[in-house]
């Protein structure tokens, strides 16, 4: 069945709150509207992306120069399933109000299901199996952690942590923490564990590299999809993703990991996300990792687990549907909308910059080949 794209972005933070009438913040909400046309580049041909306000104009013209057959919804539900970024209550609802009944939207006992498995502790169940089955050391899975005492606990172990909430991401809801600085940011860590009950806590790493493993769930069974290099800026915020062949971002990851770890991970991964996961989730599954430098490990293996679409899906769809093999680059949301240079030969972009959503949002996603 042909599906309905919703970029939902606050995805993520409307999980934290789990409610169906879920106000996101203004920044979030202006990110979704400016990326409403992101699913241009990862549908399928027949799909169609939720929108308001395209630029009719511009939608014709990138539908033309890149062979596309994907158009703004139609308002007619029966004939599309729904696929948003991520589900929660939250999404749902959005589709609901687009007319899609509740017979093609997830109850409440499967999104009380997905919630849970996207709580950071499953990233550590995750981290802890690939411990019990690899031949190397990877990094120590985060302990979750429910109390002041239990905090400074570990900053006393430690010395240098990052606490993280269970349900955020792309930097939000992260402190990084030393001893020194421990009682001035205690008031922030007793809001964190007041308002999720409790925080994940792992010691800062000296990271080399961000990168991701990608897979897909159909049915109970997990597939490798490919691996996704981003750039982050402080405390894990996301920045951009390298644009490369695979076998070149394979490259990079394994020349700071090393073969065997990178190959061991990736291999590992399939049936542990498969035994926690299960059949209760179908899509795009993201597992993000860092290259560390520490004499005992080379990897962190399960830094986040993002039960939903992410940017380096993205990237992947876009390299290898619309970017000529062999052009290097990069993707990044910008502020400031730069001018198209970009040279399209046979539906795909050879050098230059691009914009993938059409003019007049706050942001701006793009693409620069050189």
């Amino acid at each position: 069945m042909r599906k309905a794209h919703l970029f939902f972005p606050e995805n993520d933070l409307a999980l934290a709150r789990d409610l169906a009438r879920y106000t996101a913040p203004p920044a979030a909400v202006r990110l979704r509207k400016a990326g409403a046309a992101l699913p241009l580049w990862y549908g399928a041909d027949g799909d169609c992306f939720v929108a308001q306000g395209v630029d009719a104009s511009w939608l014709d013209s990138v539908k033309g120069r890149f062979g596309m057959d994907i158009d703004v919804f139609d308002y007619r539900p029966e004939r599309y399933s729904p696929v948003p970024w991520g589900w929660s209550k939250a999404s749902r609802t959005y589709f609901e109000s687009l007319g899609f009944g509740r017979q093609a939207l997830p109850d409440d006992s499967r999104l009380e299901a997905l919630r849970m498995l996207s709580h950071r502790r499953t990233a550590s169940d995750i981290a802890r199996r690939l411990a019990a089955r690899l031949p190397f050391a990877v990094a120590p899975a985060a302990e979750e952690l429910f109390s002041e005492e239990e905090v400074r606990e570990f900053v006393k172990r430690r010395g240098l942590a990052v606490f993280k909430l269970p349900w955020s991401s792309s930097g939000r809801g992260i402190v990084s923490v030393e001893a020194s600085t421990l009682d001035a940011q205690l008031p922030m860590l007793r809001g964190m564990l007041r308002r999720q009950e409790s925080v994940t806590a792992e010691p800062r790493y000296d990271k080399k590299l961000d990168f991701a493993m990608l897979f897909t769930m159909d049915g109970g069974s997990c597939s490798f999809s490919g691996v996704s290099v981003f750039d982050t800026a402080a405390l894990g915020v996301y920045a951009g993703n390298r644009l490369a062949p695979q076998e070149i971002l394979e490259a990079e990851i394994c020349s700071m990991v090393g073969r065997e770890v990178f190959d061991g991970v990736r291999d590992a991964l399939p049936e542990v996300l498969s035994a926690i996961i299960g059949d209760v989730y179908n899509g795009p599954v993201g597992v993000d990792m860092m290259a560390v430098d520490n004499q005992d490990y080379a990897i962190a293996p399960a830094v986040e687990l993002n039960l939903r679409n992410t940017m380096g899906h993205v990237c992947l769809s876009l390299y290898d549907r619309y970017i000529e093999r062999g052009a290097v680059g990069r993707f990044a949301v910008e502020k400031t909308r730069r001018a198209d240079s970009a040279d399209v030969y046979g539906g795909r972009l050879r050098h230059g910059v691009f914009n993938l959503v059409p003019p007049g949002g706050d942001v701006t996603f793009c693409v620069e080949l050189r």
